[in-house]
């Protein structure tokens, strides 16, 4: 038996693992604590700069979109604000 956030890394795991050129995330840290949080926040960036990758987080965690480099507010489905 695994909790909701072992299975939230071996998600993201599985989709890293082909080494994908752009990686869609949806809420990648939400089952996580704060400590795998940051790991997961650290492990998309370093795919993002280093290795020049595309990756698009939907995410309503405030320290997530933080890390971002481009950050798209929604609401009610359109567009609602840019900034980051």
């Amino acid at each position: 038996e695994v909790s909701g956030g072992q299975k939230q890394r071996c998600a993201v795991a599985r989709a890293l693992i082909t080494e994908p050129q752009i990686v869609l995330a949806d809420e990648p840290t939400g089952n996580l604590d704060t400590e795998n949080t940051e790991n997961i926040v650290s492990i998309l960036g370093a795919l993002a700069r280093e290795a020049g990758r595309c990756v698009i987080i939907v995410t309503h965690d405030p320290a997530v979109s933080a890390a971002a480099d481009v950050v798209l507010h929604m609401r009610d489905g359109k567009l609602a604000a840019e900034g980051g």
